[in-house]
């Protein structure tokens, strides 16, 4: 009886923890492990080829705790777009929304002198968007 307390509470423990680290996980570590989930051939030196970068990339930034760049980003999103077009994929699609998300975040906090820069900007991806709604793609992306 006291046996079968303790393993039901090791187990919860071990829930408790990763709901804990899912909460945590910033978002270098969300975006693989979804790329892993999407296309589960993926390892870490995959990944980092998929940002465009050197094998140890993904390494080094998560050992740093450092962002992707917002180029690798949409290195990467372009390389999913094509995998998709060959592949059509749920979780594909769900990353390429979480990677424009992440980018169109990213262009909010951007220091720029001219505000109506960065609102034409914003309206522009937006209008795009709207545009392609019936297409099948991710949505488009700007960097200025």
């Amino acid at each position: 009886m006291l046996e079968d307390k303790s393993v039901s509470l090791l187990a919860l423990a071990s829930d408790i923890n990763t709901l804990y680290r899912r909460q945590t996980m910033n978002f270098t570590k969300q975006l693989f492990e979804m790329t892993s989930m999407a296309l589960p051939d993926v390892t870490a030196r995959t990944f980092s080829r998929y940002l465009g970068k050197s094998e140890g990339y993904y390494g080094s930034i998560t050992a740093q705790n450092l962002d992707i760049s917002t180029n690798s980003l949409l290195f990467l999103s372009e390389l999913l777009d094509q995998k998709s077009s060959n592949n059509p994929n749920k979780r594909i699609t769900e990353l390429q929304s979480m990677i424009a998300q992440e980018v169109a975040r990213r262009m909010q906090t951007l220091e720029t002198q001219n505000i109506a820069v960065r609102k034409l900007v914003m309206k522009s991806i937006a209008r795009a968007y709207m545009n392609s709604e019936h297409d099948f793609s991710a949505p488009p992306i700007v960097i200025c």
